[in-house]
C-alpha cells in the first residue's frame, strides 16, 4: 500500500508498513525465527535436559544386549542320486540358491532341533511362561484380566529363537552371516555357533541319506538284473537248442551244409556239362559221319590204344603180305579175317565208350537233380533257421544289454560305496567364522547413546522451540506488527508484578512514575501527541481491543493519568456500557456516567468527576443501557464528545472490545486516533488483522497498535529496541511534563 493510499494524515509519527527484509518470506522472516528461537533457549534447555534425563534412565534401566555372528560359506554341492558317479566339479551356488539356504537356516524345523538341542525351552529369555508377569501383569491377573498360561506351545518358543536371529548374505560373496541378539552374552554366542553347526549336520546327514538311498537303489537294481541276465541267458541257451542253433566253426549245421551243397552242386553241374559235352561231341562225329575214333575219349582208352596197336600192326603185316600173297591166299584171307575182327572189336569198344559217356551224362544229371533236390531243402532249412536266428539275436540282445547293465550298476554300486565311504563328513557348507562370547553388550551403549541421545535432544529441543516459534498465535515485536498488519507500531507496556496494595496498573504508574511501566505509556502519550489530523492534532483517543483481557482499560487509564500529570486537561471516557471496568483500574467507586448523559437524566456537572490518583477527569459507564451501540452512534455522543474537547485538551475513551461488540467500530469513527491493545505474544494474528480491517475502514487506518504485558527479558531476546530503565533525579511534587 503506498502512502497516498494510507490517508491525508500523518498518523502516529508516519509509521507504515515497512519493507520485508531481507531474507523474508510473505509475513514471516527467517531472521525472527531464528531470534524467537533463542528467545525461547529455556525451552531449549529443558527439553534437552528432559530427553537426556529419558535418555539416562533408559540406559539405567535398559536390559544389556549382546549381538554376535557366525559366518558360514556355502560349498559346490554333491551327492545326489543323478550326479552321483560324476568326477566334475559341482556348479557354484548362484544367488536363489544362497537365499534358499537362507530359508533353510531359519525354518521352524531347524529352529525347533536347536531349541531342543541346547534346551531353550527351558530359559524365560525363549519361553514367556517363565516370565515373571511383571507388575501390571501380576494386576491383570489378580483382577482376572489375564491369565499365566504354566505352558508355552513350541511353535511361540520357535517364534522367540527366530524373533531374534537375523540370517542375511555377505555383499559380493558366498557367505551367510547368522547374528544372533540374546540378553546373555554366552547364549548370545553359543546359539549361532550351535545353529550352523546343526545346520552343516543336516547338510551331512542329507548327503549321507542320498548315498546310502544311492546304493540302496543301485543294489535293488543289480538284484533285478543280475535275476534278468540269468533269465534271458537261460532263454538264449533253451531257444538254441529247440531251434538246433549250435555254432560250429563259427555257423551253424543247416548253413555249413547249405554252403557245401552249393559247392558239390557246382562241382556237379560242371561233370554234368562235361559229361554233356564229351557226349554231344561224340554223337557230333557219328552224325556228321566223321571217324569217332578221333574222339578224346575214344583215343583215351587203353583197350581201344592196344586194340590199334593190334590193327597197325596186323596192318603192316597185311600189307608185307600182300606184296607177295595174294588177297585169296589163306594167310592173306586169315589177315584180313583177323584185321576185320579187329575192327569189329575197336568198334564195338567205340560204342561201349559212347554208352559209357551217356551213362556219365546220366548219371551227372541224376547227381545234379539230387544235389539241386537236397539244395532247395538245405534253403528252407536255412530260412527257418535264419527266422530263428532273428529271435536268437533278440534274446542275445536282451542277454547283452541286461549284462551290460548289471556290470554298469556293478562299477556304480562300487563307485558309490567308495565315495560314500570318503565323503561321509562332507557338507556342502563350512562355518568360516566363529561368534566369540562378547565382553561388552551391543545395546545400549552408553557414549553412544549418550552422544545420538545429545545430538536427537538438541534437534528435537529446536524443532520443538521451531513450532512453537512458526506456530505462536500473537505478536512479539513492532517490526512483526508493522510488516504484518501495515499498522504503526506505538510501543509496548511491560507486564507488571502483583504487588500487595496494588489492584490495577495504573496504581503501579503512580507508585513508580519513573518505572518502565511508566516510561512505556509515555511513550504513547508522545505517539498521541505527535499525530495529527490534517492541520491540527489529534485530540479524542479511543483505546480499545480485540477480545477483553488485554488490557484496553488498564491503559487507557494510565494514558489519562500520564496526560494529566503531564499538565494536559484530560479526562478519560468509560464507554464500555456492557462491562464497565474504569472506575477499578483508578480505584474509585461507581457512579452514574455517560448513559445518563446520553439519556438526558443527568447533566455534565453531575456526571464528571477527578479521579482519585492525577488531576484528570472521568466519566464513567454509568448504568447499563438496553442497546448500547445505538447510544453511542447517537448524535447525543457526537454533541458530548464536541462539548468534552471544547473542555479538555485531550479525550480519553475506553470501549468494548471489538470482536464482542460493535461499538469500538462506532466510536472509532467519532475518535480521532485508534489505540489498538494487543497482548503480547497471546492474540491471535488473525484476530488482530480482522479487527484492523474493521477499524480501518471505519477510522481512515488512523489506527496504531500498543503491546501490552509483555515479558520484557523474554521481549529482549527477540529484538534490540526494547524499554530500558533510566536514571532520574528525584522528582518534585508537583505536575509537570517532562
Amino acid at each position: 500500500m503506498t502512502d497516498t493510499q494510507m490517508n491525508e494524515a500523518v498518523t502516529f509519527g508516519d509509521r507504515r508498513r515497512a519493507p520485508p527484509g531481507d531474507g523474508a518470506i510473505g509475513d514471516i522472516s527467517p531472521w525472527d525465527i531464528l531470534r524467537g528461537i533463542w528467545a525461547r533457549k529455556e525451552i531449549i534447555v529443558l527439553v534437552f535436559a528432559g530427553f537426556m534425563a529419558l535418555v539416562l534412565f533408559w540406559l539405567a534401566t535398559a536390559t544389556p544386549i549382546y549381538t554376535v555372528e557366525t559366518r558360514i560359506m556355502l560349498s559346490p554341492r554333491a551327492g545326489e542320486i543323478s550326479t552321483f558317479d560324476t568326477d566334475l566339479q559341482g556348479p557354484l551356488p548362484d544367488n536363489e540358491t544362497v537365499q534358499s539356504e537362507i530359508q533353510v537356516m531359519t525354518s521352524r524345523l531347524l529352529a525347533a532341533r536347536l531349541i531342543e538341542d541346547m534346551g531353550l525351552a527351558a530359559s524365560p529369555e525363549f519361553n514367556p511362561a517363565l516370565r515373571s508377569p511383571g507388575f501390571f501383569g501380576r494386576i491383570a491377573i489378580a483382577f482376572g484380566m489375564s491369565d499365566r498360561d504354566p505352558v508355552t506351545d513350541i511353535d511361540e518358543i520357535v517364534d522367540q529363537v527366530l524373533g531374534r536371529l537375523v540370517v542375511y548374505q555377505k555383499a559380493g560373496s558366498r557367505v551367510i552371516a547368522l547374528v544372533f541378539t540374546s540378553v546373555d552374552p554366552r547364549m548370545a554366542a553359543a546359539i549361532p555357533n550351535r545353529l550352523a553347526e546343526l545346520y552343516i549336520a543336516q547338510q551331512i546327514e542329507q548327503r549321507t541319506g542320498i548315498n546310502d538311498e544311492a546304493t540302496r537303489w543301485l543294489a535293488q537294481q543289480i538284484d533285478e538284473l543280475r535275476v534278468k541276465v540269468q533269465e534271458s541267458e537261460a532263454a538264449v541257451e533253451t531257444y538254441r537248442t529247440e531251434s538246433g542253433l549250435f555254432l560250429t566253426n563259427g555257423s551253424t549245421v543247416p548253413q555249413q551244409q547249405l554252403t557245401e551243397l552249393n559247392s558239390q552242386l557246382s562241382v556237379a553241374e560242371a561233370d554234368r556239362a562235361a559229361a554233356q559235352a564229351k557226349l554231344s561231341n561224340a554223337r557230333n562225329l557219328i552224325a556228321s559221319g566223321n571217324a569217332v575214333n578221333s574222339a578224346a575219349e575214344v583215343l583215351q582208352s587203353p583197350l581201344i590204344q592196344n586194340l590199334r596197336q593190334q590193327e597197325v600192326a596186323l596192318r603192316a603185316q597185311i600189307a608185307q603180305m600182300s606184296e607177295t600173297l595174294l588177297p585169296t591166299h589163306p594167310r592173306m584171307m586169315e589177315s584180313l579175317a583177323n584185321l576185320e575182327d579187329l575192327e569189329t572189336q575197336i568198334e564195338k569198344e567205340v560204342y561201349k565208350v559212347i554208352e559209357a559217356l551217356e551213362n556219365e551224362a546220366r548219371v551227372a544229371n541224376a547227381r545234379v537233380a539230387a544235389l539241386r533236390e537236397n539244395l532247395n531243402r538245405a534253403q528252407r532249412r536255412t530260412a527257418q533257421v535264419n527266422q530263428d536266428e532273428v529271435k536268437l539275436r533278440a534274446l542275445q540282445r536282451d542277454a547283452e544289454t541286461n549284462r551290460g547293465l548289471l556290470e554298469s550298476f556293478l562299477r556304480r554300486y562300487e563307485e558309490a560305496k567308495a565315495r560314500a565311504d570318503a565323503d561321509a563328513q562332507a557338507a556342502n557348507a563350512r562355518i568360516v567364522s566363529r561368534a566369540q562370547q562378547p565382553t561388552e553388550p551391543t545395546s545400549p551403549r552408553a557414549g553412544a547413546a549418550l552422544t545420538l541421545g545429545a545430538a536427537a535432544g538438541l534437534i528435537l529441543a529446536f524443532l520443538v522451540v521451531f513450532l512453537i516459534e512458526v506456530f505462536a498465535r500473537g505478536f512479539r515485536i513492532g517490526e512483526q506488527i508493522e510488516r504484518t498488519t501495515g499498522m504503526p507500531f506505538l510501543g509496548l507496556a511491560p507486564e507488571i508484578e502483583r504487588r500487595a496494595g496494588t489492584s490495577a496498573p495504573a496504581a503501579d504508574l503512580l507508585r513508580d512514575p519513573h518505572g518502565l511501566y511508566a516510561e512505556a505509556i509515555r511513550a504513547l502519550q508522545g505517539n498521541v501527541l505527535m499525530a495529527r489530523i490534517g492541520e491540527r492534532r489529534a485530540r479524542t483517543v479511543l483505546v480499545t481491543s480485540s477480545v477483553a483481557g488485554e488490557g484496553k482499560t488498564s491503559t487507557a487509564a494510565s494514558l489519562a493519568r500520564v496526560f494529566a500529570l503531564g499538565g494536559h486537561r484530560t479526562i478519560v471516557v468509560d464507554a464500555d456500557m456492557r462491562a464497565p471496568a474504569l472506575h477499578i483500574a483508578l480505584g474509585a467507586a461507581p457512579q452514574p456516567g455517560l448513559s445518563e448523559l446520553l439519556t438526558g437524566r443527568a447533566a455534565f456537572q453531575h456526571v464528571l468527576r477527578r479521579e482519585p490518583g492525577s488531576p484528570a477527569h472521568v466519566l464513567q459507564a454509568g448504568a447499563p443501557l438496553a442497546n448500547p451501540t445505538a447510544a453511542l452512534a447517537s448524535p447525543q455522543m457526537l454533541w458530548v464528545l464536541s462539548a468534552l474537547q471544547q473542555t479538555y485538551d485531550y479525550v480519553i475513551i475506553d470501549s468494548p472490545a471489538a470482536m464482542a461488540a460493535a461499538d469500538a467500530q462506532v466510536l472509532t469513527k467519532l475518535a480521532d486516533v485508534t489505540v489498538l491493545v494487543v497482548r503480547w505474544s497471546s492474540t491471535g494474528r488473525n484476530v488482530v488483522a480482522r479487527v484492523l480491517k474493521m477499524l480501518s475502514a471505519a477510522s481512515s487506518r488512523r489506527v496504531g497498535i500498543l503491546l501490552t504485558r509483555v515479558d520484557v527479558r523474554r521481549y529482549r531476546r527477540y529484538t534490540d529496541t526494547v524499554i530500558e530503565e533510566y536514571p532520574v533525579r528525584a522528582p518534585r511534587r508537583r505536575f509537570a511534563m517532562r
